[in-house]
Formats: C-alpha cells, sequence, structure tokens
C-alpha cells in the first residue's frame, strides 16, 4: 500500500473519512476547531486487535493495514470491552487526466490516414 502510485488519493480519501468520523464524535460543539488527523498502521488483524486493547473505553478509531487494501474500523465500549472490530476493504482510484481520456486531434487525423490508406489498399472508396 504505501508503494501505491496513487499514495496522494488515498491520503486524502483517508483524511475525509478522518474529517467525517470526526465531526460525528464532536457533533454539539460547533466552535472546535478540526482536529488534525492521524494515520494508525497496524499489521494485519492481530496488529488492530492490539491497538483496540490499547483503546480508552467509549471510543471508536480506524487504523489501516500496512500490508493490505484494509482498514479496520474498532470501537470500544463505556465499559472498555471491544464492542466491535469492523474489516473494511477499500480501492484506491483516481480521475483520469484529459490525456487519458482522449485521443490528441493529432493522433485521430494519424489514424484516419491509415484507416483511409488500408481502405484504399483493399479498393474500397469513400461513397460519401
Amino acid at each position: 500500500m504505501l508503494d501505491n502510485p496513487y499514495n496522494q488519493t488515498l491520503q486524502d480519501q483517508i483524511g475525509q473519512l478522518s474529517r467525517l468520523l470526526g465531526s460525528q464524535a464532536v457533533g454539539a460543539v460547533s466552535n472546535q476547531q478540526p482536529a488534525v488527523t492521524q494515520h494508525d498502521l497496524v499489521d494485519g488483524l492481530e496488529g488492530a486487535r492490539s491497538f483496540l486493547q490499547k483503546m480508552l473505553p467509549g471510543t471508536s478509531h480506524i487504523v489501516w493495514d500496512s500490508r493490505q487494501d484494509i482498514f479496520y474500523g474498532l470501537q470500544k465500549d463505556a465499559n472498555g470491552q471491544a464492542a466491535r472490530i469492523k474489516i473494511c476493504p477499500y480501492t484506491v482510484g483516481y480521475e483520469p487526466t484529459m490525456e487519458e481520456k482522449y485521443v490528441s486531434r493529432e493522433d485521430f487525423n494519424a489514424l484516419v490516414s491509415k484507416i483511409d490508406v488500408l481502405l484504399s489498399q483493399k479498393g474500397v472508396t469513400d461513397n460519401g
């Protein structure tokens, strides 16, 4: 995951998700500044379980798997017992650039020329 070429997109998505979860946790406090988010990495499900043991009672947290494209939603109840570990696979996407979406006019004209040559070699003419 760390060598992923779309790491910036992933970091943006992580930040958005963390801000969403943080805003739900803050709730009624409207004048509070957004918290700086920290992205905790764990080593698989066992690492997530270990992280959950260190959490405070009545809290929830998201940790990211350092070996695969999974994040874990961790929750502890008010008594300090592990309430839930939600395993969430994810994929990283990106918005393609204009060059990736479309062919240039120059490339298009070159292709049309090649097609015209092939058609003329086969004896096909344009009746348009």
